[in-house]
């Protein structure tokens, strides 16, 4: 298949969040299935600090493209279309080139006009399509036989290539895929609090891209709408959300969509991701030899955060975000408790975030100051040495779309220890010492002391080495790599090309039958 990926941000390129590591890791797990994986974003300006550039040449394939800002082409933004073919992995991506609208912008994201600049990324893709399908004979043009758009960035592309009458008969064949990866981001406007007069019911024509309306218009309703098909990135997550605790005010919207839309698990990137060759841990291991190694990797760590040395002592990690989602909450409350009566515990805090948590932690690290470890800011390679060296991560989520750091303590044997929500529900099945199944622990409710409880069941476990080891074995023995998302995806494109060559069949049969005179068409 000839696969095209339009996205708002690709790694090497820029990389703000995790929606990049997936353009880069994706494309590359489907070509080594043999498709033809290419994708579409925008030039920022920022890729002259981010972008590995050493032997790259950005190639012209379209200059003075004149992307219409509504349904008169004489009024337009000028663009042009540059590709790069990545020497590493082969993939080619092409850049929507403008001045005003990315490349004179200090930021991928976090501008007034957010909704326009996305919107012009969406438009320019499906110009240059038109333009390209209408110059290039079918020999030389590259046609893409699917089309899969990201997040709400990219919302507008099938509410423009299926509304707009300009763009209407150039895809009508091809099938538009959706994946959102965050419902809680919907656009460039906090739709929660919208007046009622000024509600998106999603049914209308998009406004023109420099109209003021544009802003109101949801983008992520709009895209879940007008896709053929929707996913998000765990199959638990597509369940909740259909429920309005997930559904971040959608519920209505995709409970009528709800038999196009399944969940596909993220992967991970194993290469980066692995104990036996990871140059930032203290001493590499391997499922066959990991007890010594990762003894030496502990007291690594504990020094690192300031914590005594000692290998026996059972050490819990939290890694990510200080934002409620993370369940700090849960923790915070519970954690003056477990230290009390387990004083040999120690815990460590990796990340950056809301500034109430950072005092909170900061007050419990002053009464702790020998079981608790802060670093309080964002570090790109610390996460692996407290996978390395770390028992026990804690995940109490209140939601968790794919749950990804997950999937990197169990690469590096350290135990989950998660809440029951999106794909973190998928990825952790529960330790049985008995029967020595399972990858870590978990619990359901929201609830400060259910974390508790789970915590000390943990424990209890850890005190019988033979049957940590089992769990540790176990986590390592997981396989949560791209190369598994890739054949569901496959399996994913080709169901919905064949959904939608059936639809066009119905539809060209009900024609010509009406055309015969048997019935009146609809």
């Amino acid at each position: 298949m000839k696969i095209l990926f339009v996205s708002a941000e690709v790694a090497p390129y820029v990389s703000v969040g995790g929606l990049s590591q997936v353009m880069y890791f994706l494309p590359q797990a489907l070509r080594s299935l043999g498709h033809d994986v290419r994708i579409f974003t925008a030039k920022y300006g920022t890729m002259d600090e981010t972008a590995p550039k050493k032997g790259w040449d950005f190639k012209t394939e379209f200059t003075g493209l004149h992307v219409p800002i509504d349904d008169d082409v004489d009024k337009s933004i000028i663009c042009n279309i540059k590709s790069l073919r990545n020497r590493a992995d082969k993939i080619v991506s092409y850049f929507l080139e403008n001045q005003e609208y990315y490349e004179l912008r200090a930021n991928v994201y976090g501008y007034r006009d957010d909704h326009t600049r996305f919107a012009l990324l969406s438009k320019g893709c499906l110009e240059w399509l038109l333009q390209t399908s209408q110059t290039e004979s079918k020999e030389e043009a590259w046609f893409p036989d699917i089309i899969h758009a990201h997040d709400w960035h990219t919302g507008y592309f099938p509410d423009f290539a299926r509304r707009y009458p300009r763009y209407q008969h150039l895809l009508e064949n091809t099938p538009l895929v959706y994946t959102v990866h965050n419902f809680s981001l919907q656009g460039n406007y906090d739709f929660r609090y919208a007046q009622k007069e000024k509600f998106d019911y999603g049914q209308t024509l998009l406004a023109p891209l420099t109209d003021p309306l544009l802003q109101e218009q949801n983008a992520l309703k709009r895209g879940i709408i007008t896709s053929d098909a929707i996913n998000t990135v765990s199959p638990t997550h597509s369940v909740e959300i259909l429920t309005p605790e997930y559904a971040e005010g959608l519920e209505k919207t995709l409970h009528e969509v709800r038999g196009k839309v399944t969940g596909i698990l993220n992967g991970l990137n194993t290469v980066k991701f692995n104990p036996s060759t990871d140059k930032n841990i203290k001493r590499l291991f391997s499922k066959q030899s990991f007890v010594r190694a990762r003894e030496e990797n502990k007291k690594d760590l504990q020094k690192q955060f300031g914590l005594t040395p000692d290998a026996k002592r059972p050490l819990f990690a939290f890694c990510g975000r200080l934002a409620k989602q993370k369940g700090l909450d849960f923790i915070i409350e519970v954690l003056p408790h477990l230290l009390v009566e387990r004083p040999d515990v120690q815990i460590v805090f990796l990340g950056s975030g809301e500034e109430r948590y950072r005092l909170e932690l900061t007050v419990l690290q002053k009464n702790f100051p020998d079981q608790i470890g802060l670093y309080l800011r964002p570090d790109f390679h610390l996460p692996r040495k407290i996978y390395a060296g770390a028992d026990m991560v804690l995940i109490p989520s209140l939601f968790e779309p794919g749950g990804i750091v997950a999937l990197e303590a169990l690469r590096y044997g350290c135990v989950p220890i998660v809440r029951r929500t999106g794909g973190l529900n998928d990825v952790i099945t529960d330790f049985n010492p008995a029967t020595k199944r399972g990858n870590g622990f978990s619990f359901k409710q929201k609830d400060g002391w259910a974390l508790f409880g789970t915590m000390v069941e943990a424990l209890t476990t850890y005190q019988y080495p033979r049957v940590w080891k089992a769990l540790v074995e176990n986590c390592m023995d997981c396989d949560f790599s791209w190369n598994h998302a890739a054949v569901e995806y496959d399996t994913w494109y080709k169901r919905v090309l064949r959904e939608k060559n059936h639809a066009s069949d119905e539809e060209e049969h009900a024609l010509f039958l009406a055309h015969a005179g048997r019935i009146k068409p609809n």
